[in-house]
Protein backbone atom coordinates (compact mmCIF):
# COMPACT_ATOMS: atom_id res chain seq x y z
CA UNK A 1 0.00 0.00 0.00
CA UNK A 2 0.76 3.78 -0.65
CA UNK A 3 0.07 5.03 2.82
CA UNK A 4 1.11 3.20 5.84
CA UNK A 5 -1.88 3.83 7.69
CA UNK A 6 -3.89 2.53 4.73
CA UNK A 7 -5.10 -1.79 4.90
CA UNK A 8 -7.42 -3.90 3.52
CA UNK A 9 -8.31 -6.75 5.33
CA UNK A 10 -11.48 -9.81 4.65
CA UNK A 11 -15.04 -9.12 5.92
CA UNK A 12 -14.25 -11.96 7.92
CA UNK A 13 -11.69 -10.41 9.33
CA UNK A 14 -13.12 -6.92 10.08
CA UNK A 15 -16.26 -9.04 12.17
CA UNK A 16 -13.73 -10.67 14.06
CA UNK A 17 -11.84 -7.33 14.83
CA UNK A 18 -15.42 -5.91 16.05
CA UNK A 19 -15.87 -8.26 18.37
CA UNK A 20 -15.55 -6.82 21.95
CA UNK A 21 -14.96 -9.03 25.14
CA UNK A 22 -18.16 -9.30 27.14
CA UNK A 23 -18.09 -6.80 30.47
CA UNK A 24 -19.56 -8.92 33.60
CA UNK A 25 -21.31 -7.16 36.35
CA UNK A 26 -19.76 -5.08 39.05
CA UNK A 27 -20.08 -3.32 42.30
CA UNK A 28 -18.97 -0.56 44.20
CA UNK A 29 -19.47 -0.73 48.05
CA UNK A 30 -20.25 2.73 49.39
CA UNK A 31 -18.01 1.68 52.42
CA UNK A 32 -15.12 1.47 49.94
CA UNK A 33 -16.02 4.60 47.60
CA UNK A 34 -17.00 7.18 50.45
CA UNK A 35 -13.40 7.27 52.08
CA UNK A 36 -11.84 7.09 49.33
CA UNK A 37 -14.13 10.27 47.89
CA UNK A 38 -13.16 12.42 50.71
CA UNK A 39 -9.44 11.68 51.04
CA UNK A 40 -9.17 12.62 47.57
CA UNK A 41 -7.46 15.72 46.55
CA UNK A 42 -8.82 16.41 43.51
CA UNK A 43 -12.41 15.88 45.06
CA UNK A 44 -13.49 13.60 42.77
CA UNK A 45 -12.82 9.68 41.88
CA UNK A 46 -13.97 7.33 38.53
CA UNK A 47 -15.35 3.86 38.93
CA UNK A 48 -14.02 1.59 36.97
CA UNK A 49 -15.12 -2.11 35.74
CA UNK A 50 -11.72 -3.64 34.47
CA UNK A 51 -13.29 -5.85 32.03
CA UNK A 52 -14.03 -2.60 29.72
CA UNK A 53 -10.07 -2.30 29.21
CA UNK A 54 -8.55 1.13 28.27
CA UNK A 55 -12.04 3.32 27.84
CA UNK A 56 -11.38 3.24 31.79
CA UNK A 57 -15.62 3.46 31.90
CA UNK A 58 -17.81 1.02 33.92
CA UNK A 59 -19.36 -0.12 30.64
CA UNK A 60 -17.96 0.08 26.69
CA UNK A 61 -20.65 4.02 26.26
CA UNK A 62 -20.71 4.91 30.19
CA UNK A 63 -18.99 6.21 33.09
CA UNK A 64 -19.19 6.69 35.97
CA UNK A 65 -17.75 9.17 39.35
CA UNK A 66 -18.57 10.34 42.53
CA UNK A 67 -17.02 13.93 43.17
CA UNK A 68 -17.84 16.33 46.21
CA UNK A 69 -18.56 19.94 46.92
CA UNK A 70 -17.07 20.85 50.55
CA UNK A 71 -18.98 22.64 52.65
CA UNK A 72 -18.82 26.37 51.91
CA UNK A 73 -17.29 25.95 48.29
CA UNK A 74 -18.87 28.79 46.65
CA UNK A 75 -16.83 28.97 43.73
CA UNK A 76 -17.07 26.25 41.46
CA UNK A 77 -15.39 27.09 38.19
CA UNK A 78 -18.10 26.72 35.09
CA UNK A 79 -16.83 24.34 32.25
CA UNK A 80 -18.03 22.52 29.09
CA UNK A 81 -17.36 19.56 27.23
CA UNK A 82 -18.85 17.58 24.58
CA UNK A 83 -20.12 14.69 26.71
CA UNK A 84 -23.65 14.55 28.30
CA UNK A 85 -23.32 14.09 32.22
CA UNK A 86 -26.25 13.18 34.39
CA UNK A 87 -25.80 14.35 38.32
CA UNK A 88 -27.72 12.74 41.08
CA UNK A 89 -27.61 14.58 44.09
CA UNK A 90 -26.20 11.73 46.92
CA UNK A 91 -25.57 13.73 49.77
CA UNK A 92 -26.23 18.21 50.50
CA UNK A 93 -27.86 20.90 48.69
CA UNK A 94 -26.98 23.46 46.34
CA UNK A 95 -27.45 24.68 42.75
CA UNK A 96 -25.80 24.34 39.03
CA UNK A 97 -25.66 27.04 36.51
CA UNK A 98 -26.23 25.29 33.03
CA UNK A 99 -25.69 27.81 30.33
CA UNK A 100 -27.11 30.52 32.69
CA UNK A 101 -29.89 29.08 34.19
CA UNK A 102 -29.67 28.38 37.87
CA UNK A 103 -30.76 24.64 38.65
CA UNK A 104 -31.36 24.63 42.10
CA UNK A 105 -30.90 20.67 43.65
CA UNK A 106 -30.88 19.00 47.29
CA UNK A 107 -30.50 15.25 47.82
CA UNK A 108 -32.23 12.78 45.33
CA UNK A 109 -32.70 15.61 42.63
CA UNK A 110 -31.36 14.53 38.98
CA UNK A 111 -29.46 17.37 37.28
CA UNK A 112 -28.97 16.94 33.28
CA UNK A 113 -25.80 18.82 32.31
CA UNK A 114 -26.21 19.01 27.72
CA UNK A 115 -23.25 18.50 25.86
CA UNK A 116 -21.58 21.30 25.20
CA UNK A 117 -23.18 22.72 28.27
CA UNK A 118 -21.29 25.59 30.33
CA UNK A 119 -22.06 24.26 33.60
CA UNK A 120 -20.56 24.53 37.14
CA UNK A 121 -21.60 23.28 40.61
CA UNK A 122 -22.15 25.12 43.74
CA UNK A 123 -22.45 23.90 47.42
CA UNK A 124 -24.79 26.72 49.25
CA UNK A 125 -24.38 24.83 52.68
CA UNK A 126 -21.76 26.19 54.93
CA UNK A 127 -21.55 23.12 57.03
CA UNK A 128 -22.23 20.23 54.74
CA UNK A 129 -20.86 18.58 52.16
CA UNK A 130 -22.47 18.08 48.86
CA UNK A 131 -21.96 14.98 47.32
CA UNK A 132 -22.66 14.42 43.34
CA UNK A 133 -22.93 10.84 41.37
CA UNK A 134 -22.06 11.64 37.96
CA UNK A 135 -22.90 9.65 34.69
CA UNK A 136 -21.17 10.38 31.42
CA UNK A 137 -21.12 8.53 27.92
CA UNK A 138 -17.14 9.52 28.14
CA UNK A 139 -16.21 6.63 26.33
CA UNK A 140 -18.64 7.00 23.94
CA UNK A 141 -17.88 10.46 22.74
CA UNK A 142 -13.87 9.27 23.33
CA UNK A 143 -13.98 6.37 20.78
CA UNK A 144 -15.58 8.72 17.91
CA UNK A 145 -12.62 10.99 18.65
CA UNK A 146 -15.44 13.70 19.39
CA UNK A 147 -14.24 14.66 22.87
CA UNK A 148 -13.77 18.35 23.78
CA UNK A 149 -12.66 20.08 27.34
CA UNK A 150 -12.78 23.45 27.84
CA UNK A 151 -11.77 24.02 31.72
CA UNK A 152 -12.44 26.89 32.97
CA UNK A 153 -15.24 28.30 30.40
CA UNK A 154 -13.47 30.66 27.54
CA UNK A 155 -9.83 29.02 27.74
CA UNK A 156 -9.27 27.15 25.09
CA UNK A 157 -10.66 23.69 24.35
CA UNK A 158 -8.54 20.51 24.59
CA UNK A 159 -8.77 17.69 22.65
CA UNK A 160 -8.77 15.11 24.85
CA UNK A 161 -8.59 12.00 22.59
CA UNK A 162 -4.91 10.95 22.26
CA UNK A 163 -3.74 10.76 18.75
CA UNK A 164 -2.28 7.28 17.62
CA UNK A 165 1.15 6.37 17.21
CA UNK A 166 2.24 6.69 14.21
CA UNK A 167 3.04 3.39 12.24
CA UNK A 168 6.25 2.41 10.90
CA UNK A 169 7.14 -0.54 8.47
Amino acid sequence: MTNQRADIISYPEFIKKSKKPVVGPAIWKWEDVHPRLMNEPSGAVSLVNKDVGESGGVSPTLNALFQVIKAGDKERHSHRHTNVALFLVCEGEGYSMIDDEKLEWKKGDLVLAPAWSDHGHYNTSDTEDAILFTFQDVPLVSEMGNWFIEEPTGSMPKHIVKKSEKVTK
